[in-house]
């Protein structure tokens, strides 16, 4: 083959091969633009939502005052006998925290500087303050036939001025049991140890009940 011929049909090849492998550059086209500012208000809104949602489920905020009126209504008419569970609240009457009085009187009098309490007897009957054991029964020369009473492990109660005793020592006595008589405006006396100290009797004793 002639040279001539040679490049006419490299020339054609060339030109050939050029078109087959032609092709168009295409431009991009940009992307659409987010709107963060939108996204941010509404991931905002939720959380606020959110937020106050558990506010009032937290603490109540907005609870109908009827529902607190219904609770109220259904403590006070629980029923006193039921048996105690944990964590309900127990309403004690204050005079339930005293002992009743030991005889009933028509005069009261504190002596020995807050340490010895009189009664001027308006009945005959004495009765025991609290529970407890009767450790001596005997009579002092000042206030005259008495009973001393252990009403727990360190507390004692002194009753003085008997006229008749109808407990003996050693006898296990419960609150209003008797312990004996006193003379119709007669003084009955009632002293208080506790560890062995002489205590204000009125820090025990309920002075406002009077036994009939």
């Amino acid at each position: 083959m002639k040279l001539d011929e040679m490049k006419v049909q490299y020339d054609r090849a060339r030109d050939g091969f050029t078109r087959e492998s032609s092709f168009e550059v295409k431009t991009e086209k940009p992307l659409p633009k987010v709107d963060v500012s939108g996204i941010a208000v509404k991931v905002g809104l939720c959380a606020g939502v959110l937020a106050l949602a558990f506010i009032v489920r937290a603490f109540g905020v907005g609870t109908p005052k009827t529902k607190v009126a219904e609770a109220s209504t259904h403590t006070e008419n629980v029923d006193e006998t039921t048996e105690e569970k944990p964590g309900r609240l127990k309403y004690v009457d204050a005079t339930g925290t005293k002992w009743a009085a030991p005889v009933r009187a028509n005069d009261i009098e504190l002596l020995r500087e807050g340490q010895l309490l009189r009664f001027t007897a308006s009945a005959a009957d004495v009765f025991a303050c609290t529970d407890g054991r009767v450790l001596s029964v005997g009579r002092d020369e000042t206030l005259g036939n008495f009973v001393r009473v252990q009403s727990a492990s360190d507390c004692e109660t002194f009753y003085y001025g008997f006229d008749t005793v109808s407990v003996t020592e050693n006898d296990t006595v419960s609150a209003g049991d008797a312990l004996g008589t006193v003379a119709i405006g007669r003084s009955l006396f009632l002293r208080v140890l506790e560890n062995g100290s002489p205590q204000d009797p009125t820090a025990y004793v309920d002075l406002s009940l009077n036994r009939g």
